[in-house]
């Protein structure tokens, strides 16, 4: 049998998955192979916990896997778009069952979660930052914002917006497809809980352990603080941008800070 660990193997497959991804100029093709790298994650994470429901009487509970925190650097104190990374690391955080604490500045995010899901988060959301960065540059070198009459900072931002939000949205959707067909594919076992209940009980394990070990203070203001203009033809571009998840060629990055 192979020693190596099945956490290993999920991160080799996601991003195997995202190479793909940057590596085709099919939009519909990169889209197809992101959203595919969040249902394996998902499905993943069900069939460890389920793993887990089944052994609970000889093991601890939480298993051996052991809940983890873990620092990611952003960007620089004052960069542009560090709050529109945080927002979108977040995002992605949020429908792998891992919760995080934000710096003041903006600068890191503490991620808290099981290793398999922090490292998924990472490389998730590394590939999509960067081309968040890339696609709003894009536009904003055509004109866009000067089209439409808007300063570039703002424009950005307003961009920012809508890109997180679509790409959020299909996120989600990609989870709730990977739950699905785990329940369809999964036959029913006498006194075994649900897809579920065991994703909720691990939800549960990660909220005890935060609760346990955060230190944070106070509450992230987000990336709409302080903000007097926002650009709505922006925002909308933004959207079409991130529901095609045109991946372009981004380019995965080891630990550190992205974007421009």
């Amino acid at each position: 049998m192979s020693g190596t660990d099945p956490g290993d193997r999920l991160v080799d497959k996601v991003g195997k998955l995202l190479a793909q991804a940057e590596g085709t100029d099919n939009e519909h093709e990169a889209a197809a192979f992101v959203e595919r790298a969040q249902q394996l994650a998902t499905a993943h994470a069900v069939d460890l916990e389920l793993a887990r429901a089944r052994q609970a009487a000889r093991h601890a509970r939480g298993g051996a896997e052991p809940l983890v925190q873990e620092r990611i650097d952003v960007g620089a104190r004052g960069k542009r778009g560090n709050r529109h990374r945080v927002l979108l690391y977040s995002v992605v955080a949020r429908v792998n069952d891992v919760m995080v604490n934000v710096a003041h500045d903006s600068t890191y995010v503490l991620g808290f979660g099981h290793r398999a899901d922090l490292d998924v988060v990472e490389r998730l959301w590394a590939s999509l930052a960067v081309q968040m960065t890339a696609a709003a540059q894009r536009r904003l070198d055509a004109g866009e914002h000067r089209a439409a009459g808007v300063a570039g900072q703002t424009w950005r931002l307003s961009f920012y917006d809508g890109w997180v939000e679509a790409v959020g949205e299909r996120l989600q959707a990609a989870r709730e497809r990977a739950v699905a067909q785990s329940t369809a594919g999964t036959p029913e076992r006498s006194g075994e809980p649900s897809t579920a209940l065991v994703l909720r009980a691990k939800a549960e394990r990660v909220q005890e352990f935060y609760s346990a070990t955060s230190e944070a203070r106070g509450s992230w203001r987000g990336p709409w603080s302080g903000r007097t203009q926002v650009s709505g033809t922006a925002t909308a571009s933004g959207r079409a941008d991130g529901a095609r998840a045109d991946l372009g060629q981004p380019r995965l990055r080891g630990r550190g800070q992205l974007g421009a």
